[in-house]
């Protein structure tokens, strides 16, 4: 059918007129005839890009091209004229559309693109009530004709016209006609809340199934069988085949559903007898869905049997509250599990030419997707809710893990690179390392019970480490999330990433609630209190961070300001800290304190009753500051906490050098007025002394002693470079010795050194 119009003259006609049957010079009699042309009239029929049509050209022409009929080539056109155009997608929109969508740098896509078509049979069992059946069957014995990917499910099944409106790209659930079920067939119905939002509401754009398919192949056969009908219903999809109709000049986007009894192979060809067997078991099914995928890309074929593990675990991990239900694969509770536990089995099965045989693997039985991980390595949780503005519904949970003996138990990724322990640590302000979480986000966030695996959020206000808190830093990176959303928060057609997630968590108007039982939020109160009284009593009750060594006995310290906590403390000789020893004797240095010490180590305490060797948090150690010439076995007890982990002995040796060198040499008092002490005279305490004091080198080291309990001996070298006095009046003064003189000594008497 070609459009013409008749632009001759400024009254302008159009005419469509059929081609069939006719060539160029019958078309022309068609159109002098159709628009009264004389004979003799001079004209020519052009496109509306006045490009002239010849033989050549009318037989490429294609249906609905709208003509000129003109006097001369350049003709100004009398009036505006309409053509008619036709924008169809191209089919690359369809077979090509998942390259981009499943791209995440440094991420393999094919476990995200059999995700999308395990999404659509979740939604299509929803309803079962026995056990939902999910198979991902992979066959890849060319001996039973071509490779192919197969994700079969017992769901309700479509009928005709809802495998027509599948093959529509992107008709939403939300405007399909035609719904798979009764009460949602004049729209669609969002499902009543339910714990975590495993609602199964996740087939959800009308992308997901074609994307997928093209993504993993070039071709996808769609079998199924509604509930309470007789026949099965076939659909094929095939890159040829839109190639072909294209070439041919055929609508690419009409095709032909193939309506038969179950069981019924007779149409299958030699090269794809491995259907013949999923055709046979029809006659055992009520209801199913088969998507069959051929054309797999020989890239994709390798990955899917070299890495078996690794992308079995990744869907593991997707599906974890699917599968385990909303508590999660509890190792230790699986007798514990209830009646309302899901009834959903994901099985996978690869099958290879012999000798390779067969491979399977029941997504319950994965034991180390992250997410079983995290729920089998923490001791305790907090729960909390959050809801928005527009309706949008969050539960969320926190795990803690805690730190036992000597490792920390927070759980590494199994699917992330593998880096060397410094480039996986944090470091802190105060120069500790955190080796717990390092420098992943806290929660891994679920959209209708399904991972979005490729957002994560960081942190939330309430709970990040204040400033002030008296807990270590370190304790603020053992713990891990989890967010559950329901569809009000929104998701990218891949379901890769959410798409305001974090925005609309952080809104003001978004309110966080704690959680003290399964049902209820409570509204009054404040979360963060309620948070850092949680991560308080895990860091008492559960984290081991010290071996205490060689205890010796156990004492009253009256140092202690609070007289209820003077006793009991357990004394000990050494402790392993981080998988490092230290004991008595052994040189250390502070952090966090005023001045920073260097010292050695006298002895750890431990408050409580213990005997023996025994693993528990905080205690205190017993420090001498070193030099002690310089500082005079000056002894102070500090946090086990505050030994500076990071810091070498090789650090602490030069620290203890840069001290002496402060020291002088040599000393001498000498008398100016002739009252001169003999060596090691001895006289009473308080007697008032006058002398001179010169530092240099060559000069004997020498000076007056007082030798009661009374007195204080002047040592052998100098406490520090500044002498220290005290005057009658008590009050202390502090005299560098370059600037010490005869005059300002008198009347003073030696108060410490």
């Amino acid at each position: 059918m070609i459009q013409v119009n008749d632009c001759r003259f400024e009254k302008t006609a159009r005419k469509t007129l059929k081609t069939s049957g006719l060539d160029f010079n019958g078309f022309v009699q068609v159109v002098q005839k159709t628009f009264s042309v004389l004979s003799n009239e001079t004209f020519v029929l052009t496109t509306t890009d006045r490009i002239i049509v010849d033989a050549d050209k009318f037989d490429k022409l294609k249906d609905g091209t709208t003509l000129y009929l003109l006097r001369k080539p350049n003709q100004v056109l009398p009036a505006s004229i309409e053509e008619e155009i036709n924008f169809i997608p191209h089919y690359n929109t369809l077979i090509e559309s998942g390259t981009d969508e499943y791209f995440i740098e440094g991420q393999k896509s094919l476990p995200s693109a059999l995700a999308q078509l395990v999404d659509n049979a979740l939604s299509a069992t929803a309803k079962n009530t026995g056990v939902r059946s999910i198979e991902i069957r992979m066959l890849f014995d060319k001996t039973c004709g071509k490779s192919a990917v197969v994700v079969l499910d017992n769901g309700c099944g479509m009928t005709s016209k809802q495998l027509n409106n599948w093959a529509i790209y992107r008709l939403s659930k939300f405007t399909r006609e035609n719904s798979t079920s009764e009460s949602e067939r004049e729209g669609y119905t969002r499902p009543e809340p339910v714990r975590c939002s495993l609602n199964s509401d996740i087939s959800y754009f009308g992308v997901g199934g074609k994307q997928a398919a093209f993504h993993i192949g070039n071709s996808v056969r769609m079998i199924t069988k509604p509930r309470n009908s007789p026949d099965v219903h076939e659909l094929v999809l095939s890159k040829d085949e839109f190639e072909k109709k294209e070439k041919n000049k055929e609508d690419v986007y009409k095709g032909t559903i193939l309506n038969r009894k179950p069981g019924d192979f007779s149409h299958i060809t030699h090269e794809e007898s491995y259907l013949q067997d999923i055709i046979k078991e029809e006659t055992r099914k009520e209801s199913f869905t088969a998507v069959v995928i051929t054309g797999v890309c020989p890239d994709h074929i390798k990955y899917l049997k070299d890495d078996f593990h690794e992308w079995t675990r990744q869907l593991a991990h997707i599906y974890h509250y699917y599968i385990h239900g909303v508590d999660g694969n509890h190792k230790m509770d699986q007798s514990q599990k209830s009646d309302a536990s899901p009834k959903i089995d994901i099985l996978v099965t690869l099958r290879e030419k012999p000798p390779a045989g067969l491979r399977q693997k029941n997504l319950r039985e994965v034991q180390d997707d992250l997410q079983t991980l995290y729920i089998n390595s923490a001791v305790d949780t907090f729960e909390f809710k959050a809801t928005t503005s527009d309706g949008g519904s969050l539960d969320g949970i926190l795990r803690y893990h805690p730190f036992l003996y000597d490792k920390e138990t927070y759980p590494k990724d199994p699917s992330a690179p593998q880096v060397s322990v410094e480039e996986d640590d944090d470091e802190n302000q105060s120069g500790t390392m955190n080796r717990a979480r390092g420098k992943r986000d806290i929660f891994e966030c679920f959209w209708n019970g399904r991972l979005i695996p490729y957002t994560t959020i960081s942190e939330f206000d309430w709970c990040r480490w204040p400033n002030k808190s008296t807990l270590p830093l370190e304790c603020f990176s053992r713990f891990s999330g989890v967010l559950f959303t329901n569809d009000k928060f929104r998701v990218n057609a891949s379901k890769q990433k959410f798409m305001d997630l974090e925005l609309k968590l952080r809104h003001r108007d978004t309110h966080f609630t704690p959680v003290f039982n399964v049902q209820k939020a409570s509204k009054n109160r404040n979360i963060q209190k309620d948070f850092m009284q949680w991560l308080e009593k895990c860091h008492s009750q559960f984290d081991k961070q010290v071996k205490f060594l060689g205890y010796s006995k156990t004492v009253t310290r009256t140092d202690v300001p609070t007289k209820k906590l003077q006793h009991p403390w357990a004394v000990f000789s050494a402790i392993e800290l981080d998988g490092k020893t230290y004991k008595a004797g052994d040189l250390v240095k502070s952090q966090r304190t005023q001045p920073i010490y260097y010292g050695k180590v006298n002895t750890f305490f431990l408050y409580g009753d213990h005997e023996g060797n025994v693993f528990a948090t905080g205690g205190e150690v017993e420090i001498t500051r070193v030099p002690e010439a310089l500082y005079d076995n000056y002894t102070r007890t500090i946090p086990i906490s505050k030994i500076d982990r990071s810091a070498t002995i090789e650090s602490i040796k030069r620290n203890i050098e840069s001290d002496i060198d402060k020291l002088p040499e040599k000393l001498c008092v000498t008398w100016p007025e002739g009252n001169a002490l003999p060596q090691n005279a001895v006289i009473s305490a308080g007697t008032p002394l006058a002398c001179k004091t010169l530092f240099g080198k060559g000069l004997p080291l020498a000076g007056p002693c007082i030798t009661n309990k009374q007195t204080i001996r002047l040592p052998q070298r100098s406490r520090e470079s500044d002498i220290r006095l005290q005057c009658p009046n008590r009050a202390e003064r502090f005299i560098r010795p370059t600037s010490v003189k005869a005059s300002k000594l008198e009347g003073h008497r030696v108060a410490r050194r």
